[in-house]
């Protein structure tokens, strides 16, 4: 007998968005690699019971993109707003969160991650995402599409911005069937965005293509659900995020997670 996967619907605002440049000090090989080896398994596995709901890391390939476009985007999603911050009380996430600058530009990368809905602020503004729906769903069910493109060369930053704008505000204003949640960021020489819907439908698949419309697309892709093959313990190499490089992971999730890792007794 299969047994249902329970749902854990999050608010629109957990999010975390996530835009990384890789280390110049390293080649796109050696961070597939070590991405897939160690810090998506170590996301997945670590997180879960501070209050990781869903995880969607996503590699963007190399070939014509341009050096403005990252080279990885992510989505975490937490149990609450709160959960990711209350998260590095734990041990084992600071370990986690220590782990960026071993692959990452972190000065490319450091880049503003918690979105804002956009029915709350004027024209998008560049490197701030926006959730486009008001709305809480559970990403990591369901089904996900994303884009990664960069900016039309016949845009400057300020039309390409623009455009995206009017975009999200259609997008926001008369969401495409079957779809329950939608992400967006700009910079200003590329756009990257998600949807999500609860199943797979003409609609959903086709929801991008107004902003994809106004970038050169370098990813537009339906993450691949992941289980997690091994545990923590496990003699295992990793992920091979060369052959699947865009993944929806699947993990458990506890069903009381808590919002801050319990205290340890001492005085």
């Amino acid at each position: 007998m299969t047994t249902k996967t329970k749902s854990y619907p999050v608010a629109p605002g957990s999010v975390y968005v996530w835009r990384g440049f890789k280390s110049a000090s390293i080649t796109y090989d050696q961070f597939a690699q070590f991405l897939g080896a160690v810090f998506v398994p170590a996301c997945a596995l670590l997180q879960p019971a501070v209050g990781l709901r869903a995880y969607l890391p996503m590699m963007v390939p190399q070939s014509n993109k341009p050096a403005a476009v990252p080279d990885q985007t992510a989505l975490m999603f937490w149990a609450t707003p709160q959960s990711h911050d209350l998260a590095a009380e734990a041990i084992a996430v600071r370990i986690y969160q220590n782990l960026h600058g071993d692959a990452y530009d972190m000065t490319r990368s450091k880049l503003p991650e918690v979105p804002l809905s956009l029915s709350t602020v004027g024209p998008l503004q560049p490197e701030q995402p926006y959730y486009l729906l008001d709305q809480p769903a559970d990403w990591m069910l369901g089904k996900v599409y994303h884009l990664v493109g960069a900016r039309r060369a016949d845009l400057t930053p300020e039309a390409f911005l623009a455009a995206a704008g009017a975009w999200a505000w259609g997008f926001h204003n008369q969401p495409p069937a079957g779809v329950d949640a939608a992400l967006v960021c700009c910079g200003n020489d590329y756009g990257a965005a998600w949807v999500h819907g609860p199943r797979s439908t003409p609609k959903l698949g086709t929801a991008l293509d107004g902003l994809a419309a106004l970038t050169v697309p370098v990813l537009q892709v339906a993450p691949l659900s992941q289980p997690l093959p091994a545990g923590l313990w496990d003699d295992w190499p990793g992920l091979d995020l060369t052959k699947t490089p865009c993944l929806n992971m699947q993990f458990h999730r506890p069903p009381a997670a808590r919002a801050a890792p319990r205290k340890s007794g001492r005085k």
